[in-house]
């Protein structure tokens, strides 16, 4: 039997995601996204395989993510949110690379030596993003009389699904670049979606990826990166017509068996995960009733026993079916459902 909860994750396949892109997709900076914890899966061992496989750029959405990833790689950060100006000395120290999008953000900046930065542009989010080509050309100026190094240019494909609205984004792009007279030494656009999708865009020298490294694609040309197991702690023998759960929120229509696990919405198996399927023995069985927040019941056959291992989520391929799932409650994403695993759950690396 398995002592708790256990997040497997398999190095040698993210080294597989990072080569293959690398082999078959031809850019000078291969910017691996690893926010909130390299999307569940842990920094370190997974920051080292990512760069022995050719990762030579990382990104991250804050300062705190930055001194983290810090810890194991000596290659450049960018931080993709712009930081709060009291941040800026400490990004300064550490050689990280910040997000512009705002001329009189950049003027409050009091240390500007060795500052490096990247502008974004907005093509449509209007999340973060100058929007102006004339608001570009002066921060750039500005940079230049200040003694900052101005590293990087780069947008979001926010709908990457849309060939309508990425074209319009490549365009505005491609429009911005030829009108400033500046030479970016960084470039970048395409996100997994859009690199699996598009030709490279001209221009662009860099990607930004990150659901590809972890395998959340049905493509099968990319590799699994991650599992979560447990293990049963009871078998309980339900008569038709026998409630379960909170609010009696399962109802047995006839004799059933059902397996308790420990793991629930305290370990980011929220609650609209009822109704989905896990794995036993290779087999769907589905949760029932309420989730609660540190166990949730799964309906099983005769054939399941005490000591079979349950895998709550299989495989990065289940991740993505669980993202459908969910998506009937609210929109969800892969990368949503493992970012939410709690931190604290054992992990192993294979």
């Amino acid at each position: 039997m398995l002592n708790g909860n256990i997040l497997q994750i398999n190095l040698n396949n993210i080294k597989h995601n990072v080569r293959y892109i690398v082999k078959h997709y031809d850019y000078e900076y291969y910017i691996g996204v690893v926010k909130a914890n390299a999307y569940g899966h842990g920094y370190n061992k997974v920051i080292n395989a990512m760069e022995e496989s050719g990762i030579n750029y990382f990104a991250v959405s804050s300062l705190n993510e930055a001194l983290e990833v810090r810890k194991f790689t000596n290659k450049g950060i960018l931080i993709l949110t712009p930081v709060f100006l009291n941040e800026i000395d400490e990004c300064i120290k550490n050689n990280f690379s910040v997000t512009i999008d705002d001329i009189e953000y950049l003027k409050k900046i009091k240390n500007t030596s060795n500052l490096k930065i990247h502008i974004k542009l907005n093509t449509g989010m209007n999340r973060f993003g100058v929007n102006d080509i004339h608001e570009i050309n002066e921060i750039i100026d500005y940079s230049t009389k200040n003694d900052i190094f101005v590293e990087g240019l780069y947008t979001h494909l926010y709908y990457a699904s849309n060939d309508n609205i990425v074209n319009s984004q490549i365009e505005t792009l491609t429009n911005i670049i030829e009108s400033i007279d500046y030479k970016f030494k960084m470039i970048h656009v395409m996100n997994s979606e859009g690199l699996l999708t598009y030709p490279k865009i001209k221009y662009t020298n860099g990607i930004r990826i990150g659901d590809l490294l972890y395998g959340f694609t049905y493509n099968e040309n990319f590799k699994s990166t991650i599992s979560l197991k447990t293990n049963i702690v009871k078998i309980r023998e339900l008569k038709k017509g026998d409630t379960l759960g909170y609010d009696a929120s399962y109802t047995a229509d006839s004799d059933t068996r059902v397996a308790i696990v420990p793991i629930g919405y305290e370990s980011g198996i929220i609650k609209c995960n009822k109704g989905r399927t896990v794995y036993i023995n290779n087999k769907e069985y589905e949760i029932i009733g309420n989730i609660c927040m540190c166990c949730l019941f799964i309906k099983i056959d005769n054939t399941v026993t005490l000591d079979d291992e349950v895998y709550i989520i299989k495989d990065s391929k289940h991740v993505m079916d669980i993202s459908k799932y969910i998506s009937k409650y609210y929109e969800s994403a892969p990368s949503e459902i493992t970012c939410i695993i709690n931190k604290n759950i054992t992990k192993e690396y294979l």
